[in-house]
């Protein structure tokens, strides 16, 4: 069984706005991301997207999340990147302003609802699953061993009737390596009794394929 994990965050103002961020690595999200390094202003004579001179009446502007230097226009304050711990919206060059939108989509929803869990049957036992708060381990009940997200190859859907695949899944199959290198699997089952419970469990398989899919 994994141990219990501990959530320390602290409130940091930086140059790029204020943020939340882990006391330290073992505490921290497996999906935070650091701030980017600052390209220099000295060197920057034009927009990096529009290419538009500098001058006083156009200022530089950095993007928080690639740390490259914009005008105004190319770089409009966004949403908050929430990978990167930001509480406000920050300033985002166009390109990553797309990616920030995804990542909190990633992040506010997916792995949400497996941080809130679902229940599966795991050897016909009522089974009680979730992602543990920093993102790291996959909790399969109290009694097995939690799996690290990263170990895990593959998430294989398993069908309700193979002859018949409009039938829909009955569980997933994961495909993880162990701690001692060797791969090992293990067969999560949706419990066809309640729907509420049944969908809920579909919903936490949908977005468990997501984070491990996840970049």
């Amino acid at each position: 069984m994994a141990a219990k994990e501990d959530i320390h965050r602290n409130l940091i103002h930086s140059k790029s706005g204020t943020r939340v961020v882990a006391a330290d690595d073992s505490c921290g999200s497996a999906f935070d991301l650091p701030e980017p390094p600052w390209s220099s202003d000295a060197e920057a004579t034009k927009c990096k997207s529009c290419q538009a001179a500098f001058s006083f009446f156009n200022r530089k502007h950095h993007c928080r999340f690639c740390g490259e230097i914009f005008c105004g226009k190319c770089c409009e304050v966004g949403v908050p990147s929430v990978r990167q711990g930001f509480v406000d919206p920050v300033r985002l060059c166009e390109s990553c302003l797309a990616i920030v939108k995804k990542d909190n989509e990633f992040m506010e929803k997916h792995l949400l609802v497996l941080t809130k869990g679902a229940t599966f049957l795991i050897d016909e036992m009522p089974t009680f699953c979730l992602l543990t708060p920093t993102h790291k381990m996959l909790k399969l009940g109290e009694t097995l061993d939690a799996v690290k997200l990263r170990s895990i190859i593959k998430v294989e859907d398993v069908q309700e009737d193979v002859s018949n695949p409009a039938a829909g899944i009955s569980g997933v199959c994961l495909t993880y390596k162990r701690a001692d290198g060797l791969e090992a699997k293990q067969e999560l089952s949706v419990d066809s009794g309640e729907l509420q419970q049944r969908r809920k469990s579909l919903v936490f398989i949908g977005a468990l394929k997501k984070v491990c899919d996840f970049d």
